[in-house]
């Protein structure tokens, strides 16, 4: 077993918690969780540090097939898979709004920024581009090379 620094991962989170309670707990068909279920688990089971159960609950909510689970009215279960109320409106628009984020970002990561081809291959360095500015603006195209003076300081002599 991992040492308590470093923890476990939170496949391994799920794969607890899923052979422990496989009613409640199922990450390729999650069903809505009771609200508190937390509690549950902490008074039934020691075994996970509260660090643990914190990253295991946050990460099974946050997994898309449970996401799009949560529509309103739908019914929440407890640990034994039981029914444990429902699915407000407010919870599922939240679900809504974070799926729909995800959306957008994905869609914003697989789409090329816009603009012509040839700006989109190799971005030019900063040196090239005020050359290329310099020219247009029709001043010379010479190299101005600019360099620090040190200051020798000498201490008078007594």
């Amino acid at each position: 077993m991992r040492g308590t620094k470093q923890g476990r991962s939170p496949s391994e989170l799920f794969r607890y918690l899923s052979a422990k309670w496989p009613k409640a707990f199922n990450p390729k068909a999650p069903r809505p969780l009771k609200i508190g279920i937390h509690h549950d688990i902490r008074a039934l089971d020691g075994d996970l540090s509260d660090d643990e159960l914190s990253t295991a609950m946050r990460a099974y909510t946050k997994i898309g097939n449970y996401l799009s689970k949560l529509r309103a009215g739908a019914v929440r279960v407890d640990l034994n898979g039981k029914p444990a109320g429902e699915v407000s409106e407010a919870d599922a628009a939240a679900a809504n709004a974070l799926m729909h984020i995800r959306n957008l970002r994905r869609r914003a990561a697989q789409t090329p920024p816009k603009g012509d081809a040839e700006s989109q291959s190799k971005p030019e360095p900063k040196q090239a581009l005020t050359l290329k500015t310099k020219i247009a603006a029709g001043r010379s195209t010479g190299v101005v090379v600019e360099t620090k003076r040190r200051r020798s300081f000498q201490k008078p002599t007594a």
